[in-house]
């Protein structure tokens, strides 16, 4: 894990701010307590989707990652884990429903391997999570989703360093398209945010989306062998982040 900070005692009750953005990387492989628990909060389609994995340990993580999702939400909800629903946006992203849907709470996640990310905020919001170790053919890739600019700086990058950069533009890719909405479906040769002229000191890009709404993203602070990046709506927003292994003892409120 990253030298994030250890997720804070039991109890915590998170204050998120309007320009605040709350990152949890959580360790997806837990102890069979733990497992059992958070999938007692689960909904009915949930637990569904769950039996269909053919794999025990792609069964188990997906059962981890929601249930956490849930705690989390819960927490920032001061709401039962169990009792929130969720539902999908026009352009099919999740979000809140039921009673806490006009709660203007946001969030997103992406998960590889034994690793997921969540991002919670008070704005639109995008976060994507890789592991080098992905088998994916980066050159055919990148060609297939950079703009003709990108591409070309990228051709002119030393081996060596290819898939490093390669991994640092695809996850600003796929957060920015992830805090859009629109996924795969926006486009993202048309995305251009891995060379960019105009950085910001803090690293991240800015771009307007088609209708003229401001957004940004930056690549995040990782350890050796994995890449990740952050999307919202506007530059005005701020991030903290937090590791949740584990071996964490803790329980946020409402988590049963």
């Amino acid at each position: 894990m990253p030298t994030w900070p250890e997720a804070p005692a039991d109890g915590w009750n998170p204050a998120l701010t309007a320009d605040g953005i709350h990152l949890w990387l959580a360790d997806l492989d837990r102890p069979a307590r733990s497992l059992a628990q958070l999938a007692t909060t689960l909904a009915a389609d949930e637990r569904e989707r769950a039996a269909r994995f053919h794999f025990p340990e792609h069964r188990d993580r997906f059962v981890v990652g929601r249930g956490l999702l849930r705690e989390l939400l819960g927490a920032y909800l001061n709401r039962p884990a169990k009792a929130l629903c969720f539902a999908c946006g026009p352009r099919g992203k999740p979000l809140l429903a039921g009673e806490d849907a006009d709660a203007g709470l946001r969030f997103n996640l992406s998960h590889s391997g034994e690793r997921a990310l969540y991002a919670i905020a008070r704005r639109e919001v995008g976060v994507d999570l890789e592991c080098l170790n992905r088998v994916v053919n980066d050159a055919s890739v990148a060609e297939r989703v950079c703009t003709p600019r990108e591409w070309a700086a990228f051709q002119a990058l030393p081996a060596e360093q290819f898939r490093e950069a390669f991994f640092s533009c695809w996850t600003r890719k796929e957060a920015i398209a992830k805090a859009l909405g629109d996924g795969l479906a926006s486009g993202l040769r048309s995305l251009e945010v891995c060379f960019p002229d105009d950085r910001l000191p803090d690293g991240r890009v800015g771009l307007r989306d088609a209708s003229g709404r401001e957004w940004s993203v930056l690549n995040l602070p990782l350890d050796a062998g994995w890449r990740g990046a952050l999307a919202a709506e506007g530059q005005d927003w701020r991030w903290q982040g937090w590791c949740w292994t584990r071996f964490s003892s803790f329980s946020l409120p409402f988590s049963s």
